[in-house]
């Protein structure tokens, strides 16, 4: 699907677009939802960390404060540049869903930014790579996290097969991956924050489930749990179950997309008290 063209339907290509359910406001459309649109889906009164309000504001000649990066730009007056393209829509989407944890990864860029200037830290990395790519596995066994950190992939999604949904799942966080999966391919890669939550979690509704993990996340953000890359778990998104044509075990044996673990990394299982 080309990047510059609006599809309505874009929800039907692939089974993650049903975890955008509730900020649903494509219906019907026959072009890109405006700024406004995506602003009036946000929580209400939700501010950037400076205190100011956010908003959507076209990316075009109209920007204002053009001197002033991305980052720097939300953080100072609160204003998410936004063009008319998938990336785009998806940040926005995103910034509905996670809106607390979207706000805290633009203050620590911002405060990076200010004690550093404007070349990226190991921790900017981490929190663009989060920002861009990331994807939340949540699970009520931590067994089954266990299975991530040890690139343990058949294990996780075919011998653990029936556990999916039920007491492990994958939430989308990262606007670029939701963007690559309108045509995704062998060989698509996440990077994942590990959770370990009450097995309840799994009975909450998706906005309920959502609300959970956007306070955790935004929580860990603000302890310093995302100091550079490695904190982060690469995870072949298409292994998940119904998420790809996978219902095969050989599919799992592709050792060239399911990776043997090479190096120790400094990803921990988040558990929330």
């Amino acid at each position: 699907m080309s990047p510059d063209i609006w599809n309505p339907r874009f929800d039907t290509l692939h089974p993650c677009f049903q975890q955008l359910q509730n900020v649903r406001c494509w219906d019907g459309r026959e072009d890109w939802p405006a700024c406004e649109d995506l602003a009036g889906l946000l929580p209400a009164g939700l501010r950037a960390q400076s205190g100011l309000p956010i908003t959507f504001v076209p990316q075009d000649d109209t920007l204002p404060f053009p001197e002033l990066y991305y980052e720097e730009r939300i953080f100072q007056h609160g204003m998410v540049s936004t063009r008319p393209n998938w990336h785009d829509f998806f940040n926005a989407l995103m910034w509905n869903v996670y809106p607390r944890s979207k706000a805290m990864i633009n203050a620590l860029h911002a405060a990076d930014i200010s004690q550093y200037g404007k070349p990226r830290t190991p921790q900017r990395d981490a929190l663009t790579v989060l920002d861009e790519s990331g994807v939340l596995i949540v699970a009520s066994r931590r067994a089954l996290l266990q299975h991530v950190l040890d690139f343990a992939w058949e294990r996780l999604f075919w011998e653990e097969r029936a556990a999916w949904e039920q007491e492990v799942s994958c939430y989308m966080i990262g606007h670029a991956t939701l963007e690559k999966m309108l045509t995704p391919y062998i060989g698509v890669t996440a990077h994942a924050l590990l959770v370990e939550v009450e097995p309840a979690f799994f009975s909450l509704s998706l906005a309920q489930q959502h609300a959970y993990l956007d306070a955790v996340v935004g929580n860990t953000l603000q302890q310093g749990g995302l100091a550079s890359t490695a904190c982060l778990n690469p995870l072949p998104l298409l292994g998940v179950p119904g998420w790809w044509d996978n219902a095969s075990q050989a599919f799992y044996r592709n050792k060239a997309y399911f990776r043997d673990k090479s190096r120790e990394r400094a990803v921990q299982i988040i558990a929330p008290a």
